[in-house]
């Protein structure tokens, strides 16, 4: 059979998106897979639809105070339940996101072939495949700077042609293939210091302290609804009308990565010099808020 993967998928409302996600994981070439959804307390009848419509699926629920970490980490705790082997592997993917049919075997690949790694994937834009969202990220621990590799190309067919693998610093949760031997050794994400964002991040840099390559497989690609996503709808909502109170909501809400006491949690645990990093870091929040 293979390595067992177990899919571990939050959601929260978005039954369209959830349903759309669902049905790629069908088209799989690699069969030997688990989908796990866990359901925070959604209010459109994404439980209940599931439950009918997609048998195979395992079903975990929350209350809706779960956020993403808290969600995916009953996700990873059923996955660590079930899997009888430390050959087989935890992929978190967003419900927002549709994959193509060679996916899932796309990741093994390279997670077999890179052993020790995490493997994460392309993101392509669902409108235009061709356009490359994500592919790596390079993060400055001092200045608080992030930015693309020098390998980025914002055309996917052009990026697949000249690499196959990218080497990054920090991998988000939107479909990442990590050993499930992995969270054994290190933990779950830390929902006590980033319960809705950073947490993906945060597991990757913990990943590279054991030992574990970071790596972007190209041939792996998620196609993402970037233009319909919660932050993307905020964000056009207040194009024109930046106030000093959407800048306030921004820097506290839960719902931002932009959230202050997150962000300083993060300066805390991953930077040499905290208050210097968090200068920093705030500075680029309040310029790139009104002049991007």
């Amino acid at each position: 059979m293979g390595n067992t993967i177990y899919i571990v998928i939050p959601v929260f409302n978005r039954l369209k998106f959830t349903r759309e996600c669902l049905d790629s994981l069908r088209k799989q070439s690699y069969k030997n897979f688990k989908t796990i959804v866990v359901d925070d307390g959604s209010t459109d009848g994404t439980y209940e639809h599931i439950q009918e419509n997609y048998p195979e699926v395992i079903l975990e629920k929350g209350d809706g105070n779960l956020w993403w970490a808290g969600a995916t980490n009953v996700g990873v705790k059923t996955a660590l339940e079930m899997s009888k082997s430390d050959d087989d592997f935890i992929l978190t993917l967003n419900n927002d996101l549709t994959v193509i049919p060679e996916y899932l075997q796309e990741l093994v690949n390279t997670a077999i072939q890179e052993h020790p790694c995490v493997v994460g994937s392309v993101s392509v834009n669902i409108r235009n495949v061709n356009k490359v969202e994500f592919a790596g990220l390079k993060w400055n621990k001092i200045t608080a700077k992030y930015s693309r590799p020098k390998e980025f190309i914002p055309n996917y067919n052009e990026l697949v042609s000249r690499h196959l693998l990218i080497e990054t610093d920090l991998l988000p949760g939107r479909g990442t293939l990590i050993p499930i031997a992995l969270f054994r050794q290190i933990g779950l994400y830390d929902e006590h210091n980033f319960p809705h964002y950073a947490a993906d991040d945060d597991f990757s840099l913990r990943s590279r302290l054991f030992g574990y390559k970071l790596v972007v497989a190209t041939k792996a690609v998620v196609r993402s609804h970037v233009d319909e996503s919660g932050l993307e709808v905020i964000n056009r909502q207040r194009k024109g009308r930046k106030t000093l109170g959407h800048l306030r909501e921004s820097l506290s809400s839960i719902k931002s990565g932009t959230n202050l006491h997150i962000r300083y949690n993060w300066a805390k645990k991953h930077t040499p010099v905290p208050p210097l990093y968090f200068m920093f870091d705030f500075m680029r929040i309040v310029y790139s808020f009104y002049f991007k």
